[in-house]
This record gives C-alpha cells, sequence and structure tokens, in this order.
C-alpha cells in the first residue's frame, strides 16, 4: 500500500496549524488532530526528516518546506511500515483513504497552491488576469 497519500494528509494537516501557532494564534487550524501529528512527528522522525518538520515549523508558509516533509515523511514511512500504522490511526477518520491531488501554479508573487481531497472535485484558480 502507498504511503503517499498518508505523508501529504499529514503534511497538510499540520502546515496550516503551524502556520497559525507562528501567527500567535490562540486557537490554531485542525484542533487536536493537529497537535497530535505534530507531537508524534517530533517524538518519531529522526534524521533529514527531522530536519525537514524542523524546517517547517521556523516557515510554515514555504512550499519548499512542504515539500521536502512530504517527501522524507513518506521515505521514512516506507522505511518502517509500523509508523505508517501509527499516523494513519492519529488522523481523523477517511483522510489518509482519500485520494490527493495537489496542485502548483506558479504565477510569480501571486502563486497558488491547491490540495483536492477525494474524487470528483472541480477547482478553479483564478489569477485576476482574466
Amino acid at each position: 500500500m502507498s504511503v503517499d497519500p498518508l505523508a501529504v494528509s499529514a503534511v497538510a494537516l499540520v502546515a496550516p496549524y503551524l502556520a497559525d501557532l507562528a501567527k500567535g494564534a490562540a486557537e490554531a487550524v485542525g484542533g487536536d488532530a493537529a497537535k497530535a501529528v505534530l507531537a508524534w512527528m517530533r517524538a518519531k522522525l529522526g534524521g533529514t526528516a527531522k530536519e525537514a518538520l524542523e524546517d517547517l515549523e521556523q516557515d510554515p508558509g514555504l512550499e519548499e518546506n512542504l515539500a521536502d516533509l512530504r517527501k522524507r515523511l513518506r521515505k521514512a514511512l516506507e522505511a518502517e511500515p509500523a509508523l505508517a500504522d501509527e499516523l494513519r490511526a492519529l488522523l481523523p477518520s477517511g483522510v489518509a483513504a482519500q485520494p490527493v491531488q495537489v496542485i502548483q501554479g506558479d504565477i510569480g508573487a501571486g502563486a497558488a497552491v491547491v490540495q483536492s481531497v477525494g474524487s470528483g472535485n472541480t477547482i478553479g484558480i483564478r489569477t485576476g488576469r482574466d
């Protein structure tokens, strides 16, 4: 079973939570689930995956940090399948089971990133140049 959707879902849950924490928000997006997944990542990840998590914590809005953590987490989960089971149990019901598609349109300072979970979704990105 592929761990790609699991890694993408975990990072997608944790990233907005970290962004809210960086802004000093009292209530961060993702709540208890994001907090639990972040605590799990801090405790279980080592090496380059831990470095990628630390980079994301420093700058949660940087796409490079998001992509790096997704990649390093995927590799860690592939290397130790028991970790994938632990992480799957922490994610909200059905999140990791959904197919995930990440679409990025680089248009300079107005770059847009969209994550779609599920199937049959339609996504439109308006650039303001239409």
